[in-house]
């Protein structure tokens, strides 16, 4: 069998959307014997166990000014090379998000009679966390449409995400891939602290919890995007910030913790890859919500792991967590279930039985 992989993300951009589709790469052929070629506006150096193409975003397009997608031009980029070098005997094509509207390329492949499946990970057309305009929205809605209609099977990381995309095309196939931890890294043992350590970007200021974290003498390590924050508890030397990480070294860093944070809000699909980072390393986790919690995606992803809590966003909570957490005694976990490998088991044999 001989698949592409056509995603605008790859390594070295480090992304979780690159990291999704750099992983089946490297990984397809060693655990289920597929072929793979892979298309990518980033120029990958590193050891390859399969066919790569570097296509470079060159083209313009006057709708940018509305989308601001990179797959809106580089869609064109992809065409012209595919033009002048036709990849062969392909059986299937994923062509991975984001961006999207590259998608629009699932129409050429479905007419070149190559199945093709839609790597959505999250919703697209509509997203609650994003707050555009109705014109925006209602341009991706249509696109969403169009593309999709062409599609084998789409796929996201949780069911709660597959209500918002597509909604309109409940007839086509839907998967469902968790983005899973990097099995590939054997983190090193290390000293633990009595630390918290979040991985990932600030989405709301959780003012309650550095409160918590101040009163209690806690040190918090954060890699990521930097916070916009001006609480006493950031400018102290107790929070320890480190940009944004390689995964080796990430997990190093979720390693040397005791407590790994997430934050959440109160939208049911929300799904985070660093769930799958701590329990990976086998750590407490500490879930903050401002909606209520145990609820949606999240939830069910955490019901076999018995060692989080989750709390509401107040002071009183966060510190009774965090005590209680520190109290708890860990036992080994196998997180097999939670790993890439197991991912793309899943989607081989859904490939495979299509």
């Amino acid at each position: 069998m001989k698949g592409l992989i056509l995603a605008y993300s790859f390594p070295p951009n480090p992304g979780v959307g690159a990291l999704r589709p750099a992983y089946w790469a490297r990984h397809f052929k060693d655990q289920h014997n597929v072929d793979i070629e892979v298309i990518s506006a980033y120029r990958n150096e590193e050891k390859q166990e399969y066919t790569f193409h570097h296509v470079p975003l060159k083209s313009k397009s006057s709708f940018s000014a509305i989308i601001k997608d990179e797959g809106l031009r580089w869609r064109h980029d992809v065409m012209r090379y595919l033009s002048r070098n036709p990849i062969t005997d392909l059986n299937f094509v994923i062509i991975t998000g984001g961006p999207f509207f590259h998608f629009s390329l699932s129409k050429y492949f479905k007419n070149q009679g190559v199945k093709v499946y839609l790597d959505f990970r999250d919703p697209f057309s509509y997203n609650p966390r994003l707050k555009e305009k109705r014109l925006k929205k209602w341009i991706k809605q249509r696109f969403e449409y169009s593309a999709t209609k062409h599609a084998n099977a789409l796929i996201a990381v949780n069911a709660e995400c597959h209500n918002y995309i597509a909604p309109k095309n409940q007839s086509i196939k839907r998967w469902i891939i968790p983005n899973g931890f990097n099995d590939e890294i054997d983190s090193n043992k290390k000293e633990v602290s009595q630390g918290l350590f979040y991985a990932g970007k600030f989405y709301w200021e959780p003012i309650s919890f550095f409160d918590v974290l101040q009163n209690l003498g806690l040190t918090f390590k954060h890699a990521g995007e930097k916070i916009d924050s001006n609480h006493e508890y950031i400018r102290q030397n107790k929070y320890e910030y480190f940009g944004y990480l390689n995964q080796a070294d990430l997990y190093d860093k979720i390693a040397e913790s005791d407590i790994g944070v997430v934050f959440t809000m109160d939208i049911p699909f929300e799904s985070t890859t660093k769930i799958y980072d701590y329990i990976a390393l086998n750590k407490k986790i500490l879930i903050i919500t401002k909606g209520k919690p145990g609820e949606g995606a999240l939830k069910r992803e955490l019901d076999k792991y018995p060692y989080h809590k989750w709390v509401s966003n107040n002071k009183a909570d966060i510190t009774n967590a965090i005590i209680e957490l520190q109290k708890l005694k860990v036992k080994e976990f196998n997180p097999y279930p939670y790993s890439r490998k197991h991912a793309l088991h899943l989607l081989n044999e859904l490939i495979c039985n299509d």
